[in-house]
């Protein structure tokens, strides 16, 4: 028989949300360990010398927001989903606190990364769109002061979720512990400390709009229509490349060092539409986690009691997806990108072997400043 969740929500969901819990906390924990380590591995390769360029500037600045993230939530996962033994209380105030800042500090750099996603985007629609602008529009000083700007203004825009929970003071009798049944050690009569959700309710509906519109909606849409239309350059940059293989092609008669020129083209085109395939895949793992969230957000928003009857069922699991989809970058960015594995393994031989460090890749290596080359 259906409950009253499942009468606000899909069939199941309360089912579904008491075994999900189970694993929940181990799940995040893997992902996260993984997780911080790829993130790790990211900053390393793309902070080098030779890996310098402002895509790259962007890319670092989205993962040091992912290992934040994944960093802060290992200790809250092992707080709230795994019990390590009776004596752990999971009630005191200290852990309230805790529980506060984890869910504004996870927000705020969640946001972080979702606009500099955006951004990303931007710079990469730009370096295709408008090549000849694209120093300028997309210099070293204007993407420093993007990476800045969505460092300072993510965490105001997430400043309102602060007013949405309160810490509440909760007496435990012997009638009424079954909801902290778990902190066995203690007696049954004690001081309890939750973290609920505001009693103002047109405090907590203007929150849940702008959590879903500003910090879900706009950049879910934002990362659509910047995906279509770099879907759309890609395409017809494809053309234009096998026109110029075919003419290269069929007109061997034509003077060699023109013919070499549209080759040549032809492969700097290719390296551009390989990274922006790459930069799409990462943008497509952002919508597939943002929208979910965004449109449940926009539900509660409309019904309020929407949120703790179905959007709170599917919390947990929101949650271990968004940190899989900052976990798998370095997947992509080693299977896309040439460079990036090239100087992965350099960093690796390295570490592994630090007296055979080769002297003379000090002279192969060249810095590069262009977004258009390869990632």
């Amino acid at each position: 028989m259906a409950n009253a969740t499942d009468a606000l929500c899909v069939p199941g969901a309360s089912d579904f949300n008491r075994a999900y819990s189970r694993l929940h906390g181990y799940i995040a924990i893997v992902i996260c360990i993984i997780g911080s380590t790829t993130n790790t591995i990211n900053i390393t390769v793309l902070s080098r010398r030779e890996m310098i360029s402002t895509t790259n500037s962007i890319l670092t600045g989205l993962a040091v927001a992912d290992l934040l993230v994944m960093l802060e939530y290992i200790p809250y996962a092992l707080h709230m989903n795994i019990k390590i033994g009776p004596q752990v209380n999971k009630n005191t105030y200290t852990w309230a606190v805790f529980v506060y800042f984890h869910s504004i500090f996870s927000q705020t750099f969640h946001t972080i990364s979702i606009w500099l996603a955006v951004t990303l985007a931007v710079w990469r629609y730009i370096a295709i769109a408008y090549p000849q602008r694209n120093r300028t529009w997309c210099s070293r000083r204007n993407t420093t002061a993007a990476i800045v700007g969505a460092y300072v203004i993510c965490p105001v825009l997430c400043l309102p979720i602060y007013f949405a929970m309160n810490i509440v003071e909760n007496e435990v009798t012997r009638e009424n512990n079954t909801e902290f049944a778990e902190d066995l050690a203690l007696p049954h009569n004690r001081t309890v400390y939750v973290l609920e959700m505001s009693k103002n309710k047109e405090l907590v509906t203007a929150i849940m709009w702008i959590y879903s519109v500003i910090l879900k909606l706009v950049p879910s849409i934002a990362l659509s229509v910047l995906s279509t239309c770099l879907i759309s350059k890609l395409s017809t940059t494809e053309r234009k490349r096998q026109r110029l293989l075919k003419r290269s092609t069929l007109e061997r008669h034509e003077p060699e060092k023109q013919t070499l020129s549209e080759e040549a083209s032809a492969r700097r085109t290719s390296r551009t539409d390989r990274t922006t395939r790459m930069l799409l895949a990462v943008l497509g793992l952002f919508l597939s986690t943002e929208v979910p969230q965004g449109l449940l957000g926009l539900a509660s928003a409309l019904a309020p009691e929407f949120f703790k009857s179905c959007y709170s069922m599917f919390g947990d699991l929101m949650d271990v997806l968004a940190l899989f989809t900052s976990s798998v970058n370095f997947v992509l960015y080693c299977s896309m990108s040439r460079q990036f594995r090239c100087t992965f393994a350099r960093l690796a031989r390295r570490l592994m072997y630090p007296a055979e460090e080769p002297v003379k890749l000090a002279t192969k290596l060249e810095p590069t400043t262009q977004v258009t080359g390869p990632l």
